[in-house]
C-alpha cells in the first residue's frame, strides 16, 4: 500500500516531465524549406543594408511575376533605397514569424532594426510544384509579396 501511495505522488511529475519533453521535441524539428526561405530573406536583406536594394530586388525576384510589374519594382526600390534616411543607418534585422499554410504557402516578417526607428518586412512565398519536385527545391518557391512598414502594432498579431 505504501508503494501505491508514493507511487500517485510521483505520477502528476512523471506527466509533466513527460509533455514538455514531447512539446519540446516537436518544437525542435527543423523546417528545411523555412531555413531555405529565411536564407534567401537574409541574403536580400544583407544585400539592402548595404545600399545595393536593387540587386537585392533582382535576386529575390528571381522566378517571381513580381519582377514584370517595372513600375510598382521601381517604387519600391526607391522607397527602400529612403530607409536609411528616414529610419537611421542599419544596425540588424531578426525573423520575427515564420508561418506555413498548408504545404505551398509561406509567410514570414523580420524587424529590421535602425538607428532610429525598426521596420517590419513581409514577405510571401508560393510555390506549384512540378512533377518531380520536393518541397525544398530553391527554384520552386517563389515571392509573390514583397513589404515593409513601420506598423508596429501588428507585430502583436
Amino acid at each position: 500500500m505504501m508503494w501505491q501511495v508514493r507511487l500517485l505522488a510521483w505520477l502528476p511529475l512523471a506527466v509533466v516531465c513527460l509533455l514538455t519533453s514531447t512539446a519540446t521535441a516537436a518544437q525542435e524539428a527543423p523546417d528545411p524549406v523555412a531555413e531555405l526561405l529565411a536564407a534567401r530573406v537574409s541574403l536580400f536583406l544583407e544585400t539592402v543594408s548595404r545600399g545595393q536594394a536593387q540587386e537585392a530586388y533582382g535576386e529575390l525576384l528571381r522566378g517571381s511575376q513580381l519582377i514584370t510589374q517595372t513600375d510598382a519594382l521601381e517604387a519600391l526600390i526607391q522607397q527602400t533605397g529612403q530607409i536609411e534616411t528616414t529610419y537611421g543607418e542599419y544596425r540588424e534585422f531578426e525573423p520575427v514569424e515564420t508561418k506555413r499554410i498548408g504545404g505551398d504557402l509561406v509567410l514570414m516578417r523580420y524587424l529590421y532594426k535602425c538607428e532610429s526607428f525598426p521596420v517590419v518586412w513581409y514577405f510571401t512565398f508560393y510555390r506549384t510544384p512540378a512533377r518531380g519536385e520536393t518541397a525544398a527545391d530553391s527554384d520552386a518557391w517563389r515571392v509573390i509579396a514583397v513589404r515593409f512598414d513601420t506598423r508596429l502594432d501588428r507585430l502583436a498579431f
